[in-house]
């Protein structure tokens, strides 16, 4: 009798690299595991990893292996990513010569994620040094995700808005300090000044219609400048999961910080202007309206430039190297009122869009002092 498989597409952000996972369905859903260690961010620019460990026998066809471009992530780790839009297709992992070879797939780049992938559990946690992304994925389907220092199925747990010992205190904050990002193989690499009075740009917030579904944020008739907030201290930032930004970094979300382009430097003195024609930087035309920018060595997604606002650009948060972590809390101000393009993920991936919602909300609450719901959090 022949067994049941079923198969899931995948597929980069300008589809030259499709491809099939074809396992017998008793294998579904594959596990997934979200990793927080700083690798990981600087190489996919988002503040998390997400991916889904394949079945032993899983091997990639020769079709898809002569598409991609491959990175050594380190020692025993190999990502592999489109050379022309950038989306991180799947990882290869080996512990040495004559080892087992297994696979990760980056879940962004599955078609569907309810009922075919199911996270077991964030790892890594430790790098973030304030949990990073954890704290706004905390439950799925009521049931608590683990939290891990260091591995994702073994060891302690940390508890929800954990804190690390050697986490920094920022008490002092600077004009003149300038907040460095990179990706992976530091083939990008650039700085960032604290909000100032230009960041306003000296004009009334122009027109984009992202803007239109986010409401927090000031209407296009306001003259105040919606990208910066906390009375003029921080940029905001906020958490997408439009389809766009979805396949460009192969992840389930990508978190952007809003930041005006005169407020970007390529030397940490401040004296090299902002400029998308430096180190690894390659370019992808994803619509008529945007440019989305990537590394063209790891694979890291790194800016959305937008033509409706030029003068503003998004940032990919998980490049940031802030003291106190990696939410970059001294720098940015979270958006949480709203997952931007919430409905390019529901239908793919339900269980984790509401789940992130709800850890938006219940983030919010404790930025503010009100007490979470920790008792499905815990």
């Amino acid at each position: 009798m022949a067994t049941e498989t079923k198969t899931v597409k995948a597929t980069c952000l300008c589809a030259s690299i499709q491809h099939e996972l074809t396992l017998p369905a008793s294998q579904f859903p594959l596990k997934g595991l979200i990793c927080h260690c700083d690798s990981c961010r600087h190489m996919s620019g988002a503040l998390c990893v997400t991916i889904a460990l394949m079945p032993s026998q899983y091997r990639p066809s020769q079709a898809l292996i002569d598409k991609v471009q491959p990175f050594q992530f380190s020692k025993r780790s190999t990502q592999y990513h489109c050379p022309t839009c950038g989306t991180v297709m799947y990882f290869e992992l080996a512990d040495g010569p004559g080892s087992e070879v297994v696979y990760l797939v980056a879940t962004g780049t599955v078609q569907a994620v309810e009922d075919v992938i199911e996270i077991q559990g964030h790892g890594h946690i430790a790098d973030t040094l304030d949990g990073g992304f954890s704290d706004l994925l905390t439950v799925i389907n009521d049931k608590p995700i683990p939290r891990r220092p260091h591995g994702t199925d073994k060891g302690e747990q940390l508890p929800l808005h954990w804190q690390s010992p050697s986490k920094p205190k920022v008490n002092n904050l600077s004009a003149s300090d300038r907040l460095h990002a990179h990706c992976k193989c530091n083939g990008v690499s650039f700085w960032i000044a604290r909000p100032s009075e230009r960041s306003r740009l000296g004009m009334a917030a122009f027109s984009d219609p992202d803007v239109s579904q986010r409401s927090d944020i000031p209407s296009q008739s306001s003259s105040e400048a919606w990208w910066i907030r906390a009375g003029g201290t921080k940029y905001s930032s906020g958490v997408c999961a439009c389809d766009s930004c979805r396949l460009a970094c192969g992840m389930e979300w990508v978190e952007w910080a809003f930041v005006p382009t005169i407020d970007i430097t390529l030397d940490a003195e401040g004296q090299i202007p902002f400029s998308t024609e430096f180190g690894t930087l390659k370019a992808y035309r994803s619509s008529s309206k945007a440019t989305r920018h990537f590394c063209g060595t790891c694979g890291a997604n790194v800016f959305w430039h937008g033509d409706v606002r030029p003068k503003v650009i998004d940032v990919a948060v998980g490049l940031l190297d802030a003291p106190e972590g990696a939410r970059a809390e001294t720098w940015l101000e979270w958006r949480t009122s709203c997952l931007d393009f919430r409905e390019d993920a529901v239908h793919r991936a339900k269980s984790l869009t509401l789940g992130v919602e709800a850890g938006l909300r219940e983030y919010e609450k404790w930025v503010h002092g009100s007490p979470p719901d920790t008792e499905k959090q815990a």
